[in-house]
């Protein structure tokens, strides 16, 4: 193959169409006048390839004001063509490439190079496959000054005149798989989301290159019926089974509209167990055929170990599963590992979830986050190591002594220990299962690859005697990028061959939880890491993503480019947005707002200051001061709420509503920090029976609170918003309400009542 000037972050060297008009061909420029621009398609061209002419004739119309059509062939009034796929699926490609071949690339390689065709300008949009092709309009547009946020596109502010851009470009990726989740858990996570606020981040991701949705639904959603021995499911839940009514006092009401209670808008509130249930399948069917119409993959988890209690008559040593609410049933510390009943279970939920969504890429199986199923492991080895000589890479009292002295872990001796034996017990259940062929023969896919999810990373050194080639390793060795980067050796351990890994990549951890939380410049120590092993790719692990266009545009462009910063990301995005001055000082704030997520992170009791649960604001109740990182981040916070409000001062007419946004985040996340300080020195009050001070101080929490999450309201971008508003409501207004009632009847007799909390 010929040397190509290859691809290496156009926006560094220069905003919008600037980099178009510094080309040493001849541009196609026809001032004062709209050229005729014919926007060429293969005549038999997949779909996705048709989608993604339409796609560039939309930009040419929002950027030029060219009205261009997707056509067959060239018409004779063109004066400028755009070619759209290769060699293979468009003929025109094969004609304007006859003196040059079209580049040898890859399914995931881009394709931008000028040509001509009759005589007239061209310009090849293509790639080694259709969606490749589709990814290849959409750095077109970046190239022309488009910037993508995860609920819209920032298009330039002025329309320049139409040029033909002078480009050779061949990019392939570095990481090639690049995941994004879609339900995950929590009321202030994507399971608040419907198909159509799915459609939307669906369709950014698509245009930031992304190539799987990661549909990650846990035992107890509704989101798979099935049944075995006359016995059929019949619970379901969302977020672990909590509720949040909305009520005439909550703050933000408003945003909720006619609502009685917080819930997805594509589940029937109320509805019976075969309501919910066939919504919930309808809505994963849709999310399906939405990433694939944009070339997307998807990989769906199956509950194998993890049941409705229903099924616990049929599960020999069945356990309530120690996970939040415990919805579900697992295997027991003593259930035997070829326990027919538990393999039947199992059976039936992988038969029923490939029968129920046949269209499905991948199908994942988890290790459990907690592991219950341990006092099988030595038998289980013992079997592994016959069948595929484990012993020979790693010895069992070597792994159990690795587990114990896990460097960098900060979860206690005995969960990293049980994590390996669950995890042996586990690989040895899943390896009798899922080579199995009587287990799918007969259902729709009896051929479907599997992902491993999260093993222990002890275990990284013998996945690849266990695991068929082409099945893949999901590894999640950490809640938090920054304590990743404290284990750099997890990092190079796995050296798969067989199966890739895939690394989850953590952009805000459900621990922090409703906070704001940044990490790109984690990550991006992390990239080089991930490079110099077998790593696959990554999946951007995110619950609240109204927060992370910055990350997420970092990582989608990192995956490509090894080259480039964060900074340099940010710097692009935010001046696109809303102006240079602005993104300055918005850049300025996400530093801070990094800072504060260290220092979360890195805080000696691990903290879980706004973990989304009933004791999330009251388990502050203790009598004593303040842990010292919580003013340490409310003063980052603060810092970075100062540099957002100049932001808002110096941002473009167009862009001060981003700047607002992060106003009203970080209005809340000081303000938050700052109630929960307050309510430590609530509950010391009581503690020494002061108890007017303690409801002077609960008042003032209060009213933190409510203006804070006023503020967070005033904003609200994404259903993920409105989720943690109505868990603030609930954990926050109603428990300190309920809290200051309590301390009103502990004032001393012929004391004046203390105060009410105010609406």
């Amino acid at each position: 193959m010929k040397s190509l000037r290859r691809w290496r972050c156009p926006f560094l060297a220069a905003l919008g169409s600037t980099l178009l008009l510094l080309c040493p061909w001849p541009a196609c420029r026809l001032a004062g006048e709209l050229p005729s621009v014919g926007v060429v398609v293969g005549s038999a061209a997949p779909e996705l390839e048709r989608f993604a002419a339409r796609e560039l004739c939309d930009y040419l119309a929002k950027l030029y004001g060219i009205q261009a059509y997707p056509e067959r062939h060239p018409s004779s009034s063109d004066q400028v063509l755009f070619l759209i796929g290769n060699p293979q699926t468009n003929p025109t490609v094969k004609r304007a490439t006859g003196g040059r071949p079209f580049p040898e690339v890859t399914d995931q390689g881009i394709v931008l190079r000028r040509s001509e065709l009759d005589g007239r300008p061209a310009l090849i949009v293509g790639g080694g496959s259709p969606k490749a092709t589709l990814w290849a309009v959409y750095e077109l547009a970046e190239r022309w000054g488009v910037r993508y946020l995860i609920d819209r596109d920032i298009l330039p502010e002025r329309m320049e005149d139409f040029v033909l851009p002078d480009l050779d470009v061949v990019m392939e990726p570095v990481f090639r798989i690049r995941g994004h989740p879609t339900f995950q858990d929590f009321a202030a996570s994507g399971e608040a989301w419907g198909v159509a606020d799915f459609k939307i981040l669906i369709d950014q991701l698509a245009k930031m290159k992304f190539t799987r949705m990661n549909i990650y639904a846990y035992g107890w959603q509704p989101y798979l019926h099935w049944e075995h021995k006359g016995i059929q499911r019949r619970s379901a839940s969302l977020w672990y089974g909590y509720r949040y009514p909305i009520t005439p006092d909550t703050w933000g009401r408003e945003l909720f509209e006619d609502a009685e209670e917080f819930w997805n808008p594509d589940l029937p509130l109320g509805g019976s167990y075969d309501e919910i249930m066939a919504a919930g399948e309808r809505q994963v069917h849709s999310l399906i055929e939405h990433a694939h119409r944009r070339g997307m993959d998807c990989d769906l988890s199956v509950p194998t170990t993890d049941f409705t209690p229903e099924f616990a008559p049929l599960l020999d040593g069945a356990e309530k599963s120690t996970i939040l609410t415990g919805l579900t049933v697992v295997p027991g510390a003593t259930t035997s590992l070829d326990d027919p009943q538990l393999y039947e279970l199992a059976t039936a939920v992988l038969r029923h979830a490939v029968d129920t969504y046949p269209e499905v890429d991948y199908l994942t199986v988890w290790m459990p986050e907690f592991r219950q199923w341990t006092d099988e492991y030595e038998r289980a080895w013992k079997a592994l190591d016959e069948k595929y000589g484990v012993g020979q890479v790693l010895s069992l009292p070597d792994l159990l002594s690795a587990a114990a002295n896990r460097k960098g872990w900060n979860r206690g001796v005995e969960r990293a220990v049980n994590m390996v034996k669950g995890d042996i017990a586990a690989l040895y259940f899943y390896d009798r299962l899922l080579r199995d062929p009587k287990v799918l023969a007969g259902t729709l896919r009896p051929e479907i690859p599997f992902v491993y999810g999260e093993p222990a990373e002890e275990l990284y050194p013998i996945l690849d005697r266990i695991l068929p080639r082409g099945w893949q390793i999901s590894a999640h060795p950490e809640n938090n990028p920054v304590l990743l980067l404290s284990r750099p050796q997890v990092l190079t351990a796995l050296a798969s061959q067989q199966a890739p890994g895939i690394l989850h990549m953590t952009i805000d951890d459900d621990v922090l939880g409703l906070v704001p939380q940044l990490t790109p410049n984690t990550l991006h120590k992390i990239f080089p890491l991930m490079r110099q092993s077998t790593w696959a790719g990554f999946i951007a692990r995110e619950r609240f993503p109204g927060d992370h266009d910055w990350p997420l545009a970092y990582m989608a462009r990192a995956a490509w480019d090894a080259e480039v910063t964060p900074d340099a990301v940010g710097r692009d995005l935010l001046a696109a947005v809303c102006g240079s001055s602005c993104g300055e000082s918005l850049l300025e704030a996400f530093h801070q707002v990094e800072a504060a997520t260290l220092t979360m992170v890195l805080a000696p009791s691990r903290s879980a200051i706004a973990f989304p649960v009933p004791r999330m604001v009251m388990k502050y109740w203790t009598p004593k001061p303040a842990p010292e990182y919580m003013g340490k981040a409310r003063s980052e916070y603060e810092t970075a709420l100062e540099a957002a409000r100049r932001a808002r001062e110096e941002a473009t007419p167009g862009g001060r509503w981003y700047a607002d946004y992060w106003v009203g985040r970080l209005e809340f996340a000081a303000g938050y920090v700052e109630a929960v300080e307050t309510v430590h020195r609530a509950a010391t009050a009581e503690s020494a029976g002061r108890y007017e001070e303690a409801l002077e101080q609960a008042g003032q929490a209060y009213d933190m609170l409510r203006r804070a999450t006023l503020s967070y309201a005033r904003v609200a971008r994404t259903p993920t918003d409105l989720g943690a508003i109505a868990v603030v409501n609930e954990y926050g207004r109603r428990a300190l309400k309920t809290k200051m009632a309590e301390l009103n009847e502990s004032l001393p007799a012929g004391s004046t009542r203390g105060r009410e909390p105010s609406p």
